[in-house]
């Protein structure tokens, strides 16, 4: 805005010259005419800005988004940031904002009240269009936000969603596959097969791609049992040119696991299992988590069954030993038996042992087998006599974990020449094939090998102790109540270690170079010897 050129630099005509009391003349006049013009400026400024602020202070409340209106290839992770030229509160904003398709989303405030960022639970879907929606509402001066609506796509960036096996379980970090497994990877997109490289280690993976070039297959066939890291680099491009930006990991592993039904139990349930000429192949060792062998009379051994889940049927079952009350206290069970002899159940009265014996409508006789070796039972009813017969043993789980012992050395086939056994590796499954007296077990109720993750040779106190019976027979007896040393045998590797029994009514414990050596997930077989 000017002022007049007539208020500023015309000159008075009619008006004489005042005197020019102290030296003052015109030229004095004239300087006080201009400081009056210059106020007047200023008060018409004033004026006018004050009009102009009170304008504003008419319009609505606008906002801003980071996105533009119509904007393609958005990243399907951005946040969406709204900007408000005066505060608004987070509860009005919640209520008037939406997303559509309808995507679940929080708001954070980035800059007090005027602005936030509203950031999606989990990533946009890709090459999809949004559209999201703010209603008008009123912001904290009283002043309406008269909102909009914005339209904008999503970009893809390649990548794997999901490798999975051909049941369908998803493979993620820390599940075992089963050797031999076929893995499939699940892409987002179409891909060009030709950029994608995929590694085990450092070697190449051969992909096998679908018609769609959606999805490709690896073969595990071959591949050593073991831990398995595969990995993709960033890279590769999907069809349309975009590009996988960072680099993708599944730290799995190759290990043989029984996959068949069992029936969970709230505590262990050991079974004694005759291991003589007319008893192997026995039902159901293979869902053991540990089976103990020792030397019973007669020079035949007998087992220890460990479940923490029973298969669909067990046996056949016989009679307890001195040895069988012990790991029962040891892995706090109930121990299921078809009968004891007198010392035995002398030894059970002085430290008393749950225990579970041959009771029409839990176990049974089956014709496939020869008596005396033909009592089995099933895992429901192991889980049966548990419940009704013992319900308030406490809760407890056989300790399992993936080891990762070192220093071994190779020992892929052993012998344990007191069980009359040996014992063979197999690679690619990781687990030892057992051979007793020429015979290699299997077993029979889901007609495979028997697979053996662990082998333990225990080596203990041995003790023949005479039953009284006038004939001068006697039992073996083994102290498992105490310490000593033992022989490991994992993924074809010999370790020395030791085991110790620091409580009588807890699990052994094993040690390699001082530090606690796991058990693995699948079977653990423990020779007991001298």
């Amino acid at each position: 805005m000017s002022l007049p050129t007539s208020l500023l630099e015309r000159e008075p005509t009619s008006w004489p010259d005042p005197p020019s009391p102290r030296g003052r003349g015109p030229r004095s006049f004239r300087f006080r005419r201009g400081w009056i013009a210059l106020g007047i400026l200023i008060a018409l400024l004033f004026t006018s800005g004050g009009a102009y602020l009170a304008y504003l202070n008419t319009l609505p409340t606008s906002v801003a988004l980071n996105i533009a209106n119509g904007q393609k290839e958005v990243p399907t992770d951005s946040p969406v940031a709204l900007t408000f030229n005066r505060a608004v509160t987070l509860e009005a904003l919640q209520t008037h904002f939406t997303v559509s398709p309808k995507t679940d989303g929080a708001f954070v405030s980035v800059s007090g009240q005027t602005k936030y960022e509203w950031i999606p639970t989990k990533p946009l879907a890709d090459l999809t269009a949004y559209t999201i929606t703010l209603t008008s509402f009123t912001d904290i001066s009283k002043h309406k936000v008269t909102g909009g609506r914005w339209h904008f796509t999503t970009t893809i960036v390649p990548r794997i969603e999901s490798v999975t096996m051909p049941d369908g379980t998803a493979v993620t970090d820390g599940l075992e596959v089963q050797p031999g497994s076929q893995l499939t990877f699940n892409f987002n997109d179409a891909m060009a097969v030709d950029t994608v490289k995929l590694s085990l280690g450092s070697q190449p993976v051969t992909l096998a791609w679908a018609k769609d070039s959606r999805s490709a297959s690896m073969a595990t066939s071959g591949i050593p049992s073991g831990p398995m890291v595969l990995a993709m680099a960033p890279g590769a491009r999907d069809q349309t040119g975009h590009v996988v930006k960072a680099s993708w990991t599944l730290d799995t592993g190759l290990y043989y696991r029984d996959r068949e039904h069992t029936v969970a139990l709230k505590y262990p349930a050991l079974i004694q299992v005759p291991n003589d000429a007319g008893a192997v192949d026995q039902d159901g060792l293979q869902a053991a988590d540990i089976v103990f062998e020792y030397l019973a009379e007669g020079g035949i051994t007998r087992l220890t069954a460990v479940f923490g889940t029973a298969p669909d049927l067990i046996g056949p079952m016989r009679s307890s030993r001195l040895v069988s009350l012990k790991i029962a206290r040891h892995y706090k069970g109930l121990l299921f038996q078809s009968g004891e002899s007198a010392v035995t159940q002398g030894a059970a009265g002085a430290d008393p042992v749950p225990q579970f014996f041959d009771t029409v409508g839990y176990t049974f006789r089956t014709n496939s087998r020869y008596a005396p070796d033909n009592l089995m039972i099933s895992g429901d009813g192991v889980n049966r006599a548990e419940q009704h017969f013992f319900p308030n043993v406490g809760a407890f789980t056989v300790p399992k974990a993936r080891p990762a012992p070192a220093g071994g050395t190779p020992a892929t086939r052993f012998n344990v020449n007191e069980h009359y056994s040996t014992y063979t590796y197999d690679p690619v499954m990781g687990t030892y094939q057992k051979t007793e007296a020429g015979h290699s077990y299997s077993d029979a109720h889901i007609r495979q090998p028997l697979r053996i993750e662990m082998v333990v040779v225990l080596h203990t106190q041995e003790s023949l102790l005479p039953i009284g019976d006038g004939h001068g027979s006697y039992i073996h007896d083994f102290n498992l109540d105490a310490s000593g040393k033992a022989d490991v045998y994992y993924k074809g590797q010999a370790f020395a270690a030791d085991w110790n029994s620091t409580d009588a009514h807890g699990p052994l414990t094993f040690t390699l170079n001082g530090q606690p050596l796991a058990l693995p997930p699948g079977l653990v077989w423990i020779d007991v010897t001298a």
